[in-house]
């Protein structure tokens, strides 16, 4: 699966350079439009009025909080325009040729945008724009036809606005990647520290049956900083994926769950409960994986039948008889394994059958349009009824209403976790949250 998850402020700079590389493809488009109207050239008026609109679309999908979408589509469109341009760019012999000189903060912005995307995005699109830039710059490939080629008296100036253009964005761009690299290097040396240190806290949001009894938690990382407050994990665990800290951060969480899991476990009224914990792909590809969860567990003391490890569907995507073994070996020891986010990747009824899961978790977005959504009823009803032949569990995640509620208990689900309940909490204010639910059974708006 590409990586979306762009930390915030990685997602910042970026919404800056697909945002500024959506205005001037505006401003180029609209000033050449008119420019060419007025020499008559209509046909190149069009190709600038079309290439205005194209800007229009991209701003209008950023502005709908689709960045990610809006930067795919500029990350093709960009490249493609300019060989079209450049296939125009027939200039007077005394004249240098600039328009190719685009590809260069094209090539540069795109591995910057998708710097933690896969291969195609982050090195293939780059690559064709330095070698498009290299074939243009050596080779006079244009139009001969003069009615669609840029009239001489007016490549003076594209030569300029080109070479103005060009230059400008790509100091922009390195510009917003080298304060992207000194945030991250600081991040990365304070996420050491809080590693060495153990800044790091745990909050738990609770699991609720369909009558509100606690049934479990979900263990949430928090990171609280002396200077920059609580960070949220949107902004450290990308980073820590990027650098392979998530591996020891992984670990600490996993030790820091089970010993909380086993002093419940320790009391009668909270022995019954059991700990969702997150594993990351990249914790789970260690090769002494099985070794590692295992120890952990058995120091801990922790009952590990009430430990559940969550794994995204994207885990099933390559390899899956050797994911299969590492869930089959913590199995044998009790572990159940849960698959996160279900229905947003690329797991079906062929790779599900072939892992030894225990339970699913209904993704938030199922969830949150079920109201408004008739289809994404149905498509929790087939995980109801997928869930029951296979023999999973199912819990359904960002559950904020009780509409939402009594629509997913309708459907058969009867294990939820959400705002409705309430949000993750530290350790005191949970226990105070069981308290309380085991008093009324009934969940409250949090």
């Amino acid at each position: 699966m590409i990586c979306t998850h762009w930390d915030q402020s990685h997602t910042q700079r970026v919404k800056a350079i697909v945002f500024a590389a959506s205005l001037i493809t505006i401003a180029l488009g609209a000033s050449w439009c008119i420019a060419f109207l007025v020499a008559g050239r209509s046909f190149l008026a069009l190709f600038h009025f079309l290439m205005m609109l194209a800007g229009g679309g991209i701003l209008w999908v950023i502005l709908k909080k689709r960045l990610y979408t809006g930067a795919v589509i500029e990350a093709h469109f960009l490249p493609l325009m300019t060989v079209l341009f450049c296939l125009f760019d027939k200039v007077p012999p005394d004249l240098p040729r600039a328009t190719h000189l685009h590809f260069l903060p094209i090539a540069i912005g795109c591995y910057f945008v998708f710097r933690q995307n896969g291969l195609y995005l982050k090195f293939i699109i780059p690559l064709l724009c330095l070698m498009a830039f290299a074939l243009f710059e050596n080779v006079d490939l244009v139009v001969q036809d003069a009615a669609l080629v840029i009239p001489a008296h007016m490549a003076r100036i594209a030569v300029l606005t080109n070479t103005l253009t060009s230059i400008s964005s790509l100091a922009l761009t390195v510009i917003i990647m080298n304060a992207d690299l000194t945030v991250r290097r600081m991040m990365e040396v304070e996420l050491r520290k809080a590693i060495a240190n153990g800044d790091f806290r745990l909050h738990y949001q609770p699991q609720v049956d369909e009558f509100g009894a606690l049934v479990g938690a979900e263990a949430l990382i928090r990171w609280q900083h002396a200077r920059m407050g609580n960070i949220p994990p949107a902004q450290f665990i990308p980073l820590a994926e990027e650098t392979g800290l998530i591996v020891p951060i992984g670990n600490w969480v996993l030790r820091a769950a089970c010993a909380q899991l086993a002093l419940w476990q320790a009391q009668p009224e909270t022995a019954h409960l059991t700990l969702s914990i997150n594993v990351s792909a990249s914790q789970f590809r260690q090769p002494d994986f099985v070794h590692t969860v295992s120890e952990i567990v058995t120091l801990s003391g922790a009952d590990p039948r009430h430990i559940k490890l969550e794994l995204t569907e994207s885990m099933f995507v390559d390899n899956i008889a050797a994911t299969a073994e590492k869930m089959s070996a913590l199995t044998r020891i009790g572990i159940v394994w849960s698959l996160d986010d279900f229905g947003t990747g690329y797991s079906s009824l062929n790779v599900l059958h072939r892992v030894p899961l225990g339970q699913v978790k209904i993704d938030k977005s199922f969830v949150h349009d079920m109201s408004s959504n008739r289809t994404n009823i149905v498509v929790i009803e087939a995980i109801m009824d997928m869930a029951r032949k296979l023999g999973f569990k199912v819990v359904a995640e960002g559950v904020e209403t009780r509409k939402q509620m009594d629509l997913l208990r309708e459907a058969g689900c009867h294990l939820f976790q959400g705002y409705f309940f309430s949000p993750p909490l530290e350790i005191r204010a949970f226990e105070n949250y069981r308290r309380s639910a085991l008093v009324s059974a009934q969940p409250a708006q949090a």
